[in-house]
């Protein structure tokens, strides 16, 4: 190659790197840094919700067990059936029963007899004060072994305590029932529900039950009506948990919920699967951020909720004070303006981000207009 040819090249090279740098010290100067996405601070809505599993129940729903012994005579329900309040349900062989009160009640009659003839001759002074005692302590015991028996045998008919469905039905006539005791919890003859009120018995986690009140709206999710859902309310929380051990060194504490239905539908069960969204706040026209611009850092030493602020091209940690949340949105309290501008991610970007640190900001995807 010709020298002159060579110079061209050499001063044509050296005059392109010339200009990257220039181009290079330009674009630090208007900016440059770390390119992040930021999101402007505005009035918004925030709706907060709870929400956790758990399974339905009928709000009246009785387990009926026996409390004496014996066989089923008779039983003229069968499970679906409808009964009313007082209705008879089911019945024991109830001859032996019937036999111990008969004669509980001669040995009633006797003593009574006894007792007013001994009563009769202490008047006239004409019986030792003891025989007298005697005498009435026989009559009261007499007296407490009938209504024993009494009590004994009217429990062999067992009555409808609510009106509803027959739920479930355990028992067939002529099977012996068991009455339950310290170590065996006895027979359920069978179980009465009113489905036409239902509710959801969900588990709360410990973080989120603080902010479930009495009263507070709900939607009630049915695994097995995927398309359903159904209006609902709190009407009682749990004050003791229910604690499931997931490891060795770690529990997970929750607290169960009760939701009652507005509305029911035929095909809803107790047992079945659900999953209920509590709306624990509404707010309108506060200041919101989305969820994944604040993160606990330390500032001045002191571990606070922050955000990183963008800045004469400088991303700056400021410290905030939080409110309400949503899914997405968090209410800010303290700490920001209007139209301040929130980095927002990416999370790898935002979560290696210091304070001072040249950014290049660009609009989130999901920055609304203003």
């Amino acid at each position: 190659m010709k020298k002159p040819a060579r110079t061209i090249l050499i001063i044509v090279a050296a005059v392109a790197v010339i200009g990257l740098i220039v181009v290079a010290n330009l674009k630090s100067k208007s900016g440059g840094g770390t390119e992040v996405e930021t999101r402007k601070v505005k009035y918004g809505p925030i709706l907060s919700k709870v929400s956790a599993t758990g399974a339905l129940r009928a709000k009246a729903q009785v387990s009926l067990q026996a409390q004496v012994m014996g066989t089923v005579d008779k039983l003229p329900v069968k499970e679906g059936d409808w009964v009313n309040r007082g209705e008879l349900l089911l019945e024991l062989d109830r001859r032996s029963y019937e036999a111990n009160m008969l004669l509980a009640r001669a040995r009633l009659e006797q003593a009574q007899q006894s007792y007013a003839r001994v009563e009769s001759l202490r008047a006239a002074k004409l019986v030792a004060a003891q025989d007298y005692e005697a005498s009435r302590a026989a009559f009261e015991m007499a007296n407490a072994q009938y209504d024993q028996a009494a009590d004994q045998y009217d429990k062999t008919v067992i009555k409808a305590p609510i009106s509803g469905t027959v739920a479930q039905l355990n028992i067939e006539e002529g099977e012996a029932v068991m009455i339950g005791t310290m170590n065996y919890s006895g027979t359920v003859l069978m179980v009465l529900a009113d489905m036409s009120r239902m509710q959801a018995l969900i588990d709360v986690g410990e973080a989120d039950v603080v902010s479930v009140v009495l009263g507070q709206p709900a939607r009630v999710f049915v695994d097995a009506l995927p398309d359903t859902s159904f209006a609902g309310h709190v009407t009682n929380i749990a004050y003791m948990p229910t604690q499931s051990v997931l490891s060795a060194t770690q529990q997970s504490t929750t607290f169960e919920v009760e939701v009652t239905l507005d509305s029911t539908a035929p095909a809803l069960r107790p047992g079945m699967n659900v999953r209920a969204e509590i709306t624990t706040a509404q707010l309108d026209s506060v200041l919101i951020i989305p969820v994944q611009a604040s993160g606990r850092r330390e500032v001045k030493g002191k571990e606070s909720e922050t955000v990183f602020l963008v800045k004469d091209g400088k991303a700056v940690l400021t410290p905030i004070r939080t409110g309400k949340t949503s899914e997405t949105e968090m209410q800010v309290t303290e700490g920001l303006q209007p139209g301040d501008e929130v980095v927002t991610g990416p999370y790898k970007t935002l979560s290696k981000l210091e304070d001072g640190d040249r950014v290049s900001a660009k609009p989130a995807k999901d920055s609304l207009p203003d």
